[in-house]
């Protein structure tokens, strides 16, 4: 049972031409994959949450797997991650795929990092391909964003207004290196949208540029669906609130009713721009960009 579940787990990541170390892998054990089928829907997005949980694997355990799927020839073994049989040359690409992230780590310190002076932005996360260490040179850098629940379209247009000054924002085909605003939530809470497989993964892997707190409670806050995937993942505690005191000086000017008028404004000129389809989800309190989304067949193609 053990086996083959690492062994889906491998499966899953390989379909993503991503090469797991061990600690990966106890992070991201799938739980069983005909258990989890009956529990999915026809998007392959989880029906009920808070159905029983596969109880947590220990890590040593996962390691003595590990080497004895190793012996056996069922995976590879090298530089410390693991991968199915026959896959060595992802481990060769992840090592190149970091370096392309190296590069970017400059972009998100000069863009990102002064985003907490924002008014009304709450929290910002790396997501995709960046925080999961799949980018590469054509990869652009998708950004979670949590936002006061009063003012989420007023930081939506100053946030966009910001990246867009510099032209580092993901405009139609100008997708590399530039940061793509695909996902807002005016609070911390659990989605209600694409409760799957590879979201469970990529809200695991957020990676917190500003705002930790804000992050933290999202993730807790989606922990019980999550679990229903990978049932030994665990988070951090929420930290400590804090606020920037430009931040704060500049909320002043919109904590009126002319703020509120304005807020109502922005939303319905946005809403009416934005172009819905299958890969949008849009509501009050939250905005889901997927252009050209391949979620779908990637999960297709897991469970099928």
């Amino acid at each position: 049972m053990l086996a083959e579940r690492i062994i889906s787990t491998l499966r899953f990541f390989d379909l993503q031409k991503f090469p797991l170390t061990a600690f990966e892998v106890h992070q991201y054990l799938i739980a069983d994959v005909t258990a989890l089928k009956a529990k999915l829907d026809i998007r392959y997005e989880i029906e009920d949450g808070s159905a029983p949980v596969a109880p947590a694997v220990h890590f040593d355990t996962i390691l003595t797997q590990l080497h004895i799927l190793t012996r056996e020839g069922s995976i590879v073994a090298k530089n410390g991650f693991y991968a199915l049989s026959g896959r060595e040359q992802l481990i060769a690409d992840r090592s190149r795929n970091y370096l392309h992230g190296l590069k970017r780590e400059r972009l998100i310190q000069r863009y990102l990092v002064p985003t907490k002076h924002i008014p009304f932005v709450r929290g910002i996360a790396l997501a995709g391909s960046q925080a999961l260490g799949q980018q590469r040179a054509t990869s652009d850098i998708d950004l979670l964003i949590i936002t006061d629940p009063r003012r989420m379209w007023t930081a939506r247009t100053l946030l966009s207004a910001w990246f867009h000054l510099f032209g580092v924002r993901r405009h139609g085909k100008k997708a590399a290196n530039r940061f793509c605003l695909n996902h807002y939530l005016a609070n911390p809470r659990e989605v209600d949208a694409e409760r799957n497989l590879y979201k469970a993964m990529e809200y695991t892997k957020l990676r917190t540029v500003n705002g930790a707190n804000q992050i933290r409670k999202f993730q807790r806050a989606n922990l019980e669906w999550i679990h229903q995937f990978f049932p030994n993942v665990t988070f951090p505690s929420i930290a400590r609130s804090t606020t920037s005191s430009l931040q704060a000086s500049l909320e002043k000017i919109f904590n009126n009713r002319l703020g509120d008028w304005v807020e109502r404004q922005l939303g319905k000129w946005q809403q009416r721009r934005i172009r819905q389809d299958q890969y949008v989800f849009v509501r009050k309190d939250e905005l889901s960009f997927h252009p050209e989304s391949k979620h779908t067949a990637l999960l297709q193609g897991f469970f099928e």
